[in-house]
């Protein structure tokens, strides 16, 4: 009975809900996955409540979690935002089933300066063919993020991912 009693207390040890040392390695696992897969889903929430996603090709995660999505100012988005800036990110790797979802609050960068300084090679004149006048940043600052990662697959029970609140 002995051996079965510290295998408990091992297990319950190393379950995942304990399995990460500090939210810096959440987040590291949350970059490594986005940078995978690199387009996500940005779903804002409509005039009349009904949640909308679309294909996204945001920015990096800075230090602090920050995102950045580029976009035209006459888009969907924009409206919604402007209208309810509650926005989710949602990226998905169909290959390991790892998944990172950021919650946050949206705001608009439309200042010149910052658009010179962020705009990438991706931002081409092809899509925004007016730069700087129909490119606009949507600034994603999160409250949450959280997901299924390498080595955490959530818990048994409750099937929480791994999750930091800022």
């Amino acid at each position: 009975m002995k051996p079965l009693v510290i295998l408990c207390c091992l297990a319950a040890v190393l379950s995942p809900a304990v399995a990460f040392a500090s939210d810096a390695e959440i987040l590291a696992l949350a970059r490594d996955v986005i940078a995978k897969v690199r387009y996500g889903a940005l779903i804002s929430v409509g005039e009349q409540g009904q949640p909308r996603s679309r294909i996204v090709d945001a920015f990096p995660p800075d230090d602090e979690f920050v995102i950045f999505v580029a976009t035209k100012p006459n888009t969907r988005k924009v409206k919604q935002i402007r209208h309810n800036p509650k926005v989710s990110l949602f990226y998905f790797d169909p290959e390991s089933r790892n998944y990172v979802s950021v919650m946050g609050l949206a705001t608009l960068v439309d200042e010149k300066a910052i658009k010179l300084a962020m705009r990438r090679e991706a931002d081409s004149d092809r899509i925004y063919p007016g730069f700087p006048d129909d490119y606009v940043l949507i600034k994603i600052v999160p409250s949450v993020v959280e997901g299924l990662l390498p080595g955490y697959r959530g818990d048994k029970e409750t099937w929480m991912p791994a999750r930091v609140e800022f």
